[in-house]
């Protein structure tokens, strides 16, 4: 008799369990502006990026998260559309802005890297953090 109940039990606590997951969305703020992000952490999602991706929706973003600081470059190989890219501390603090960098599909690619280390690498629509007033310095809050 006892097994009869164990099952529903079990499975009725499975179920819960996956539909109430944590569904906590990432984000990068800067006072009451946020954007939605994608966190890349791992060597191969890094390296890929955004390549080959059409575009990002307004207000997205891809937060690229280092295991230590430094001048890390970029490059738009393989993009198809124009980014602003951030380069932020640890403390998150903005340390660099590239606006508006363009694709490129032809060899060679031009790189870009700051001229302060950073842990942090952010890439947002192009114009962004223009036309919602990011600057060089600003106290970004980073929710991931």
């Amino acid at each position: 008799m006892k097994k009869i109940f164990l099952f529903p039990f079990i499975y009725c606590s499975l179920f819960i369990s996956v539909c109430h997951a944590d569904t906590t969305v990432s984000q990068v703020c800067h006072l009451n502006n946020c954007v939605s992000v994608e966190v890349v952490s791992k060597q191969d999602d890094m390296e890929r990026g955004l390549m080959y991706r059409t575009g990002l929706e307004p207000d997205k973003g891809m937060l690229f998260v280092f295991t230590f600081d430094d001048k890390h470059p970029f490059w738009m190989k393989n993009m198809s559309f124009s980014l602003d890219i951030l380069w932020i501390s640890l403390d998150g603090h903005i340390v660099y802005i590239g606006h508006d960098i363009p694709a490129c599909s032809n060899d060679p690619c031009a790189v870009y890297s700051p001229d302060k280390p950073a842990h942090y690498v952010l890439e947002l629509n192009s114009g962004y953090t223009a036309s919602h007033q990011w600057k060089l310095g600003d106290k970004l809050d980073m929710k991931f």
